[in-house]
């Protein structure tokens, strides 16, 4: 059972109060929901730390290469310049500061979390805001992503020095790099769009319908659900 169908359950009910619904069931719906739903920003979070290592260790292991004399020995490259060692460490700042600002931002999210969510007001509560935040790290997103991008386009130049590549390469990956990033930011902003925005209305007209139900004991928050804690984010 969807959101729409508990739309149309309720609408049939007209005015009567909450026990015509089984309130168990409407919480077992969302329950369902939000699986659904952290199962889809898992993943998302999921791909992102995996790209963060797979560049980190590629910036790591090039400096390793370079500081143990090896890296001249392998084909045709050399050691690296001074400005390519910098710009090997900026590459590599741009992507930790990547990871660590999902990193936290996941964590302060889930600390801020009421962990003792029983009802089905406080589930709705918690629901909304974590919707609510999933809608602000996209808000920017385009922005968000440009260190990453940013970084790789270094790491990128370098390894073409290195390697003896022509600079001039360099031009269509950075055309690649920049369409990358317009593409990303393109399927974050619909992502919001097309489900996360309809998720949120969805949860706040099923709160809104909860409180305004008669009968039902979340019409009349308690000690619980007015604590602070209630405003927590996964």
């Amino acid at each position: 059972m969807e959101f729409e169908d508990l739309q149309v359950i309720w609408d049939s009910q007209q005015d009567e109060p909450l026990y015509g619904v089984n309130e168990e069931g409407l919480h077992n719906t969302l329950r369902n929901n939000s699986k659904r739903f952290r199962r889809v920003i898992f993943w998302q979070h999921l791909q992102t730390f995996c790209g963060c290592t797979i560049a980190i260790t590629a910036i790591v292991g090039l400096l390793l290469l370079n500081a143990s004399g090896l890296l001249g020995d392998i084909g045709s490259s050399r050691a690296l310049h001074g400005w390519e060692i910098a710009a090997s460490l900026l590459s590599l700042l741009c992507w930790l500061q990547f990871a660590l600002s999902v990193y936290l931002g996941n964590r302060q999210q889930k600390n801020d979390e009421k962990h003792d969510a029983t009802s089905l007001r406080d589930d709705l509560d918690q629901e909304i805001n974590r919707t609510k935040y999933q809608i602000r790290t996209r808000s920017h997103i385009m922005r968000g992503f440009v260190p990453p991008y940013f970084g790789s386009t270094l790491w990128i130049l370098v390894v073409f020095g290195v390697s003896g590549i022509s600079y001039w390469a360099m031009v269509p990956i950075i055309v690649a790099m920049l369409t990358a990033l317009i593409i990303e930011s393109r399927c974050q902003r619909q992502f919001v769009e097309q489900q996360i925005t309809p998720r949120l209305r969805e949860l706040e007209t099923l709160r809104e319908k909860l409180i305004a139900t008669p009968g039902s004991d979340s019409a009349t928050p308690d000690s619980d659900s007015a604590a602070p804690g209630g405003n927590g984010l996964q």
